[in-house]
């Protein structure tokens, strides 16, 4: 199955509100306290579509089986943290990286982030930082696979820790 990559449009928020539903419900089985609250929800994607943020992974049939919001720097949480950035100028943020329940282990995040990450490339955007759990043990075996590089901890607004990676291009 292959994916092509577009910016979201109103018409994709039920797709993807399932889909932070669904992966909600499966951090929670997995006893990952990660999106464990409203966020993400609707007004995060509202905001996307604002600031022209959110992208989406279609298949050839028209299904939207990925999300992810791609926010220019800085980033206000990342202002502290336990390690060091690789680079200190303009970066991408990848939030709420997401890919639908039915499409999980086909490669679909695999192709997503690759997509994503050539978009962010070709923008000219040296570098490209990501955030998650330390127990979202897929979603660092995803960001292995793109070679970014663990650089500490950084803190979430409540106060919660997260991992923090890097990739430079």
């Amino acid at each position: 199955m292959d994916v092509t990559i577009r910016n979201a449009v109103p018409a994709d928020e039920a797709a993807v509100i399932r889909m932070w539903a669904a992966a909600r419900a499966r951090l929670a089985a997995e006893k990952i306290p990660q999106w464990q609250d409203a966020y993400p929800g609707a007004a995060d994607f509202q905001t996307d579509l604002i600031t022209g943020a959110g992208r989406v992974a279609v298949l050839a049939t028209g299904e939207v089986v990925g999300y992810a919001a791609l926010m220019p720097s800085p980033e206000p949480t990342y202002a502290r943290i336990a390690g060091q950035w690789l680079t200190a100028g303009a970066y991408i943020t990848i939030h709420r990286f997401v890919v639908s329940n039915q499409h999980l282990h086909h490669g679909i995040g695999q192709q997503f982030m690759t997509g994503v990450l050539a978009h962010i490339q070709t923008a000219g955007t040296p570098a490209v930082r990501v955030d998650t759990h330390a127990k979202n043990t897929p979603m660092h075996h995803l960001l292995g696979h793109f070679a970014f590089q663990h650089t500490g901890t950084i803190w979430m607004t409540d106060g919660s820790p997260r991992d923090a990676y890097e990739l430079v291009f």
